[in-house]
């Protein structure tokens, strides 16, 4: 009966339809990172099917963040003060928030962000408006001009305890300004404290073309057209579908 009602509801437009969220998986957890002290390797990324493959995270031990959008990976981290990138697999991670996603859908707006919060808020609108169940986990991404931007790369030290007070003191953080970038994320109002930090329903990095770059978003202030991209898996649909934006873009 209630399945009965709830096509009823659906079919007289009472109800939303959405598309289906791909399926986000994750290992390791940020709490037990920032509270527990816990950097192990939990998965290598050469063990993952790198086939639309979308996902960010840590590398073990704290060594470096680990961006992957449409199959490629990139891998930021710092090597005697400087921030040095690859686009090898050959990484473990401590934390990684992943997922599979064959097809994108665009949508361009003009608008101008002041911060995170202003863009979690556009993020959820938009993708609720696009079909996405925002109730549930899902993949973005936003190619936008950025007036201001901060992010790190993280680099911790063996032999010191880590907590969540000492975590910051190793972040090695980097300023952008007047380019466009790329942010890569996940969307959760369910999952703080293991892919998204608490207190936020986001979890972003920060890709940058000049060096090739990626980090922890922290800051932003972005003006003028942002296009967003989301996971579409309508088949009707994949017609105007875009692929994702590849590295070479930047």
């Amino acid at each position: 009966m209630k399945l009965l009602c709830s096509f009823l509801l659906v079919w007289l437009g009472i109800l939303p339809v959405f598309a289906q969220n791909p399926e986000v998986k994750s290992v390791g957890e940020l709490r037990k990172i920032m509270h527990d002290a816990d950097l192990s390797a939990k998965i290598r990324l050469d063990t993952l099917n790198r086939e639309n493959l979308f996902a960010i995270g840590v590398v073990d031990s704290l060594r470096g963040e680990i961006s992957i959008a449409h199959g490629k990976s990139l891998t930021s981290f710092i090597d005697n003060t400087f921030v040095r990138s690859d686009t090898t697999f050959n990484h473990s991670a401590a934390m990684l928030v992943y997922t599979y996603v064959k097809n994108w859908k665009i949508v361009t707006i003009e608008r101008d962000l002041d911060n995170l919060s202003d863009l979690s808020e556009l993020v959820k609108t938009l993708a609720a408006d696009n079909g996405i169940d925002v109730t549930r986990p899902f993949p973005f991404m936003a190619r936008t001009w950025v007036k201001n931007m901060s992010f790190h790369v993280i680099n911790w030290q063996s032999g010191i305890t880590h907590t969540a007070d000492t975590h910051k003191q190793f972040a090695h953080e980097l300023w952008h300004s007047a380019e466009v970038v790329l942010l890569t994320g996940f969307y959760s109002e369910n999952h703080q404290g293991i892919f998204t930090p608490y207190g936020s329903q986001l979890h972003v990095h920060a890709i940058t073309a000049n060096p090739m770059t990626c980090g922890h978003l922290e800051t932003l202030e972005t003006y003028g057209k942002i296009s967003f991209y989301f996971p579409d898996s309508n088949e009707a649909t994949k017609i105007v579908a875009v692929e994702a934006p590849k590295w070479e873009e930047f």
